[in-house]
């Protein structure tokens, strides 16, 4: 009889890998915080009477936010001028006194006794004159703070207070105010991640003067790339004991406030550079008793499992840091199809298959 048809090789979806240029990063959870958080406290006992703003409205320093009621503190002004007044006047009297007596010493026409007590009255009524005048410093600034201002430009939370409540000096908190741009990133990397990250930083820069291996990048909770780049600006001194991590501060602009205290966020840090790097989908990679593989596609159409060696991932990707050449074809879709040593049908990525 005729031969069986030869079984038709399995169809496996291939790409070839290339060399490229590549940057190295770690992805890590970020919480991304105000960069200045002020909480306004009054400074001087009172009811409020006015409350200068809307929840969540932008507010410029300087800019008047709460009232307290002024009467009490222009009533105290008024009596701490008065006193002023007074101590001033007395001052001049004595003045006058010393002015008078002093010519009069050198005939004894005065007793030397009555001039000295009069000299020592009037350094008295100067002090008295410095104390009123203090008095009077500290109830202006009373009065001052009766108008309550933002320290900062930035953005005013929910009021916790409302008009005709009493508030206490240096207890009430009467709201928050955020800086909004730029805005603090914080997140914390493992010891053995900063440890590769400072060598292989360290060896970038021997060969890259002026690297800019401060710079990271955002990826947003939806997974798209925040288009400003940020800048690490703070590291902490120590490793916490308790989770053996280091945590770390970025700052980011934020010209369009897109960025809210508070949303979930990746840091991406870039700590190398590769001239010829390979990356391979993780779809391509299979592991067996720990060792990793990928299969490979000869020009005769002949699979080849090969083991590789696994540098850190990227994204989707892994980066293969040996056993893999610049042009070689491999499997990424259909590897459980094509075993070692077999005839397989190969169709490019980005291809539609004939199931």
């Amino acid at each position: 009889g005729a031969d069986a048809p030869a079984p038709k090789a399995p169809e496996v979806v291939v790409m070839a890998v290339r060399a490229a240029p590549t940057r190295l990063s770690l992805d890590i959870v970020g919480e991304i915080k105000a960069l200045r958080e002020v909480d306004l406290r009054a400074r001087v006992t009172g009811n409020l009477i006015d409350i200068k703003f809307k929840p969540g409205q932008e507010v410029k320093e300087g800019d008047l936010l709460f009232v307290i009621d002024p009467g009490p503190y222009q009533a105290a002004l008024a009596t701490a001028q008065a006193g002023l007044a007074q101590a001033k006047a007395a001052l001049f009297q004595v003045q006058q006194d010393v002015a008078r007596y002093k010519p009069l010493l050198p005939d004894n026409a005065i007793p030397r006794q009555v001039y000295d007590q009069t000299v020592a009255q009037m350094e008295q009524q100067k002090a008295v004159v410095a104390s009123q005048k203090a008095s009077v410093d500290r109830a202006k600034l009373d009065l001052d703070y009766t108008r309550v201002l933002s320290p900062l430009n930035g953005r005013i939370g929910l009021q916790n207070v409302e008009i005709g409540t009493l508030v206490s000096s240096g207890q009430t908190s009467l709201a928050t105010v955020s800086t909004l741009d730029p805005v603090a990133v914080y997140f914390s990397v493992s010891e053995n991640d900063y440890l590769g990250y400072i060598r292989r930083k360290a060896l970038h820069e021997a060969g890259h003067t002026g690297s800019g291996s401060d710079v990271v990048e955002l990826v947003l909770a939806d997974g798209a790339a925040y288009p400003e780049k940020g800048r690490i600006d703070y590291m902490d001194p120590t490793v916490n004991p308790t989770t053996g991590t280091l945590t770390l501060r970025a700052i980011f602009p934020n010209p369009d406030y897109m960025l809210k205290a508070g949303m979930n966020s990746r840091v991406r840090v870039y700590y190398d550079e590769l001239a010829a790097a390979i990356l391979v989908p993780q779809k391509a990679v299979t592991e067996t008793l720990g060792k990793t593989f990928v299969t490979v596609v000869s020009a005769d159409n002949k699979a080849e499992l090969r083991p590789v060696k696994l540098g850190p991932r990227m994204g989707e990707q892994w980066l293969v840091e040996s056993g893999l050449a610049d042009g070689e074809t491999i499997v990424v879709e259909g590897v459980q199809k094509a075993r070692s040593g077999m005839t397989v049908t190969p169709v490019p990525a980005g291809l539609p298959e004939n199931r």
